[in-house]
């Protein structure tokens, strides 16, 4: 009996939902408003054949472990593994809203259940959260999107959840994004702050670092937007502030700063979409590039005599290209990513402490060739294979107060990964 009624009240719920629904959409020509609730639920399964560096139980997969030997000469991260995963399971609504201040307005929110953190997993998380005003020749967008240098138009067609990380960034930030159109012309001035992609400094991760600089992170782009021709270039800034205060090892004496270090990175990117075809690529070339799940940080040193610390950035490029057929039930593709840390190599005080991913790394690249099988629009298979390699180094000392990375090997992983999409 309470079965019954739990299902007959759950019937009710949704029958009644449907109704507001058909009555608002119904209503949406005359009173302007209306929404439409949209998602996809995609179980994926993968496989890989050594230890990754990663998150979210390892399906954000960056670069594979380095060689660690136990006491006999074993590499203990020569590790295979299999696991099977729904958290990226999606859902979104658009509610569209009448003309206001003689814009056109609607507002999205959408939310995933991979956590904002890796104890949150399998918990409902906030992705997207803005309103979107649209003039003749102006755009306003306030809220939570994707971070600037993501490029939302250009994004692999990959289905794992690190989309191409750590070649292209994956981030989202709180943000306030001013467009002006002319014609097929976009400029967009953006100012961000951090939330989930947080900065890593002296305290681990934490927005801390973004917030002490009194101002936020600022993007400018340049776009052109064709029939089938999309191409951009950005450049981004971000001022951080590890540190308020410190103490003295041989004093013991406390003392405020204010010390900062800046970095910059530039971008450019471009899609073309054909009758049967996309080609989608990037560039980037940055300092500190952490946020966006990329390789990339920077290095503190402490000067004991002037009492003040002295932070250092190690720089990035990464390019990808993805190519991919865009019609028909069988729809090929290829994800192909490289990246190098340009400061591979450089001098750093023995005493220096990193902060970053990917330091004692010179290059890592990724080959993913992917089958897509399309019968209709709800219901999509995949088949994937990733093999990321990475070449590590290791620090050897050079004098008495500087070490140096060198080359030292190169270790990969190959990732198999089938999934289901349900899209609604």
């Amino acid at each position: 009996m309470k079965k019954l009624i739990l299902t007959l009240s759950a019937a009710v719920v949704l029958l009644q939902t449907a109704s507001a629904q058909t009555e608002i959409n119904n209503n949406a020509s005359e009173s302007g408003w209306g929404y439409k609730i949209s998602g996809f639920i995609d179980p994926q399964a993968f496989f890989d054949t050594r230890e990754i560096v990663g998150g979210r139980e390892e399906q954000m997969l960056f670069y594979p472990k380095p060689k660690e030997f136990d006491s006999f000469g074993n590499d203990i991260n020569e590790k295979s593994s299999l696991n099977m995963l729904a958290i990226t399971a999606r859902i979104g609504m658009k509610i569209n809203a009448p003309d206001m201040l003689g814009a056109k307005v609607f507002g999205y929110i959408e939310g995933d259940f991979t956590g904002s953190s890796e104890s949150g997993i399998n918990m409902l998380r906030l992705r997207h959260a803005y309103v979107n005003m649209r003039w003749q020749n102006d755009g306003l967008l306030v809220g939570q999107y994707w971070h600037p240098m993501v490029a939302h138009e250009v994004m692999p067609g990959t289905r794992p959840l690190n989309m191409g990380v750590p070649f292209h960034p994956y981030s989202r930030y709180v943000q306030t994004k001013y467009t002006r159109y002319f014609g097929g012309l976009e400029l967009n001035a953006i100012a961000s702050f951090q939330l989930d992609n947080k900065a890593v400094g002296p305290n681990g991760g934490s927005t801390e670092y973004l917030r002490n600089s009194n101002l936020p992170e600022l993007n400018a782009q340049v776009v052109y937007r064709g029939e089938k021709l999309y191409l951009g270039a950005m450049f981004n800034y971000m001022l951080i502030q590890p540190r308020t205060k410190f103490t003295d090892e041989a004093s013991g004496l406390t003392y405020k700063t204010d010390t900062k270090i800046g970095s910059s990175a530039f971008s450019v990117f471009g899609k073309y979409h054909g009758d049967n075809f996309d080609i989608r690529c990037q560039a980037i070339y940055g300092d500190n590039l952490y946020e966006q799940c990329l390789m990339g940080g920077y290095y503190d040193e402490y000067d004991p005599v002037k009492h003040e610390y002295k932070y250092t950035n190690y720089g990035t490029t990464t390019a990808w290209v993805d190519f991919s057929k865009c019609s028909g039930v069988f729809r090929p593709g290829m994800f192909l990513g490289w990246g190098c840390n340009n400061s591979f190599g450089d001098r750093i005080a023995n005493d220096a402490t990193t902060y970053g991913r990917g330091i004692n790394i010179n290059s890592v690249y990724r080959i993913q060739p992917r089958i897509g099988i399309i019968p209709n629009k709800t219901l999509n298979f995949f088949a994937e294979y990733e093999y990321t390699a990475a070449e590590y180094g290791k620090a050897e000392p050079e004098g008495t107060d500087f070490y140096k990375f060198t080359k030292d090997y190169t270790v990969g992983n190959s990732r198999f990964i089938a999934a289901v999409v349900f899209n609604f």
